[in-house]
C-alpha cells in the first residue's frame, strides 16, 4: 500500500510523556494513549511529533519509534518531574521552545493534537499565533473531578476555565 504525503501532526502531551516508562511518576493512561494514537496515525501515513516536557536531564531529547513517529522533549521550567497541578508556570516557555523547534526544523504544524488541560492550553497559545487547527482529548474534565476530591487545588479556576475555551474553540474534542 503507498501512502501520500501528509501534513505533520503535533500531538501535545505535557506531563504524559509518551516514551516514558509506565508505572513511573504519573505515568499511566495518557502516556499510553498519546503512545498508541500517535503511533496509529504513523501507520497511516501521517508524520507525527509527540511533544513533551523533558522531566530528567538524561532523557533524549528525541525518541525515534518509527520513521513517522518520535517523541520530541523540550525543555520548559526544571528538567525533573513536576506534579501536573504545578506544571502551569512552564507553559509559556514550552510554547516558546515549540516555536523555536518549528524555525530550527522548518516544520509546520497545521493540526495540533492536544491532551490534558494543560496541554490545551499551549494548543490555545499556539492557535493566536499560527493558523492551527486542534483536535482536543481531556483525559479528565475539571468541573467533574473537583466534585470529588476533598483537596481542590489553587489551579482549580485557571484549568476550569482552560476545559471552557478548548470546548468552545477546539475543531475537534475527543
Amino acid at each position: 500500500m503507498t501512502f501520500q504525503p501528509r501534513t505533520p501532526v503535533a500531538l501535545i502531551s505535557i506531563h504524559g510523556d509518551p516514551d516514558i516508562a509506565i508505572g513511573q511518576e504519573e505515568a499511566g493512561g495518557q502516556n499510553v494513549y498519546v503512545r498508541q494514537v500517535g503511533e496509529a496515525l504513523a501507520t497511516l501515513g501521517w508524520p507525527v511529533d509527540m511533544f513533551t516536557r523533558r522531566s530528567h536531564p538524561e532523557q533524549p531529547l528525541i525518541v525515534n519509534h518509527s520513521p513517522n513517529c518520535r517523541t520530541i522533549r523540550l525543555i520548559a521550567g526544571p528538567e525533573e518531574f513536576i506534579p501536573r497541578d504545578q506544571g502551569f508556570p512552564y507553559l509559556l516557555e514550552f510554547v516558546d521552545k515549540f516555536q523555536a523547534f518549528q524555525t530550527e526544523t522548518g516544520i509546520e504544524y497545521e493540526l495540533i493534537h492536544t491532551n490534558y488541560w494543560l496541554s490545551g492550553w499551549v494548543g490555545l497559545e499556539l492557535k493566536k499565533r499560527y493558523p492551527l487547527r486542534q483536535v482536543h482529548t481531556y483525559h479528565s474534565i475539571g468541573i467533574v473531578k473537583y466534585q470529588s476530591v476533598p483537596d481542590i487545588p489553587q489551579i482549580a479556576q485557571t484549568r476550569l476555565n482552560i476545559d471552557q475555551l478548548c470546548l468552545e474553540t477546539a475543531e475537534r474534542i475527543v
